[in-house]
């Protein structure tokens, strides 16, 4: 009899062993499984960050406030009047080339735009031909004017305000605007100031000026359509 009980306890033994170990293997195999989903969790979310980061470093850089050539961009004033227009007619690696027109007044500006610098490297007024490309072969020697210098901010001629934004125009609103401003005394006992608007992908869309002191005054061109 005592050696039938010590046998069913034996059984009963090995039998709670086995259902323990295959417990621990179970729960073992769960541990990982939960592991291995927090790491691909982690790792997707790693992902999305570098995503996000390249997202980002790509609108940081100038080149994507750069117009496209071919596209023409009327401005009215705050009267509904046309103002101006900016022509985008030749593109050759970091220049572009704009005609400005201003009433009966054209003008070829050639602009370096790269991915941190937007800068006027030469003005011609009243061109013969204003569709001549000015691009062909260009040496810069001196830049006429620094609108947007990311490598040093020091060198630029216009400050920058605002690089994000919203400016509401007839033709739509834009973000992620940079804001430039440059103030002048070429009105003896006035400042004038000059600001800008730059959109991506875009360029120029609003431009204002203004004339301080007594007999001062301002003025203001805004995108209402684009042409292409």
């Amino acid at each position: 009899m005592i050696r039938i009980l010590f046998t069913v306890l034996l059984l009963a033994g090995s039998i709670t062993g086995c259902s323990l170990f295959n417990k621990e293997v179970k729960n073992s195999s769960e541990e990982k499984t939960v592991e291995t989903k927090s790491q691909d969790k982690e790792e997707n979310k790693a992902e999305e960050k570098d995503s996000v980061i390249n997202e980002e470093t790509e609108e940081e850089s100038l080149k994507a406030y750069r117009p496209k050539s071919g596209v023409k961009k009327i401005f009215i004033d705050h009267e509904n009047v046309q103002s101006l227009t900016e022509e985008v007619v030749f593109e050759n690696g970091d220049y572009v080339q704009s005609i400005i027109t201003i009433g009966q007044s054209a003008s070829v500006v050639i602009y370096k735009w790269t991915e941190n610098e937007i800068s006027i490297v030469e003005t011609v007024k009243n061109p013969d031909d204003p569709y001549k490309n000015y691009l062909e072969g260009i040496k810069e020697e001196n830049k006429q004017e620094v609108m947007i210098s990311k490598a040093d901010a020091l060198e630029a001629d216009w400050k920058v305000i605002n690089q994000n934004e919203s400016v509401q125009t007839p033709y739509q609103t834009f973000t992620n605007v940079y804001v430039i401003q440059k103030i002048t005394n070429e009105v003896e006992g006035a400042e004038t100031i000059y600001t800008n608007y730059i959109a991506p992908g875009i360029g120029l869309i609003k431009e204002t000026f203004e004339v301080t002191g007594d007999q001062g005054y301002s003025a203001e061109s805004m995108l209402q359509k684009i042409e292409e």
